[in-house]
């Protein structure tokens, strides 16, 4: 093998050095603890990326795979994060290295009114960075999720009000709305996906439901009426909710209310503001 020619090792003929490159869409295994006890075997998509210097042309693609495979179907979280990517620094001489976990956190969820319960799948996801500063090493570790809720206009709500009051009747939009959030923690408090999304339902009422007989939907109805909210109310909501919980240091939410009667999406974002912490280039969600 080492008489077999290796162009890698030639010298590039633009010497640039390149933020990130590597491999993504690598599907694997793995176990994810619960805040209920226990693991849930999961499949995540995994991109794997590290830096390169303007003088080496490429990096060995097959030592990202290689350096995850021995770390298949074990429980996921920041310390295991931390132990793949010091590995992956080493294999590949860089300063840098960054991965990214995403895969669907199954939550049961039970009907309003009636008595059914069905899995609903929230897409998260683990990144971390191993990053080389001043001669020391960082290591940064951030936590996301994306949580499906419904919103009804207030301004639609009200003119059908005042339908109402001449005679007339008219019925308030709705929108399928989306809460992208991504939050650094400080290692020391373990703070589960599962708090982070009941951090976002508690903050809008009005979710969805899998299964929905006729005495539930009359019953969200009911609640859609009394919480009508604009996307600028539902991310002060948000971020209230996030700002306040133990050992976030950090946070970004971008909320997205798919318009039911506009050609255009409604998006807010916000950010704690942090020096050196997330901004609206840092992570916007999908």
């Amino acid at each position: 093998m080492n008489e077999l020619p290796d162009v890698q090792q030639t010298e590039p003929q633009i010497k640039i050095p390149i933020k990130q490159v590597g491999v993504e869409n690598v599907e694997v295994p793995f176990y994810l603890e619960c805040k209920e006890g226990g693991f849930k075997s999961m499949v995540a998509n995994v991109s794997m990326r590290a830096s390169l210097d303007k003088n080496t042309k490429g990096v060995s693609m097959s030592r990202f795979i290689r350096t995850l495979k021995s770390y298949l179907n074990l429980p996921l979280k920041h310390g295991l994060c931390f132990e793949i990517l010091k590995e992956l620094k080493e294999n590949l001489e860089v300063e840098d290295v960054f991965m990214t976990f995403r895969f669907k956190l199954p939550i049961v969820r039970k009907s309003i009114k009636s008595d059914n319960e069905f899995p609903m799948y929230h897409d998260c996801m683990f990144e971390a960075h191993l990053l080389t500063k001043n001669n020391q090493t960082e290591f940064r570790f951030f936590q996301g999720i994306k949580v499906q809720y419904a919103s009804y206009c207030p301004c639609s709500a009200e003119l059908c009000n005042h339908l109402v009051d001449n005679n007339s009747m008219g019925f308030p939009h709705a929108q399928r709305s989306f809460a992208n959030i991504m939050i650094a923690g400080d290692h020391t408090n373990v703070i589960w996906l599962e708090d982070l999304i009941e951090a976002v339902e508690k903050s809008i009422h009005t979710l969805p439901y899998p299964i929905i007989k006729r005495e539930d939907e009359q019953a969200i109805a009911k609640i859609a009426a009394k919480h009508p909210i604009f996307v600028e109310d539902a991310i002060r909501s948000i971020s209230n909710e996030i700002d306040h919980m133990d050992g976030v240091i950090d946070w970004i939410v971008k909320c997205i209310h798919e318009e039911s009667i506009h050609s255009s999406e409604a998006i807010a974002v916000n950010y704690k503001g942090i020096i050196g912490g997330f901004d609206y280039n840092t992570y916007i969600g999908e």
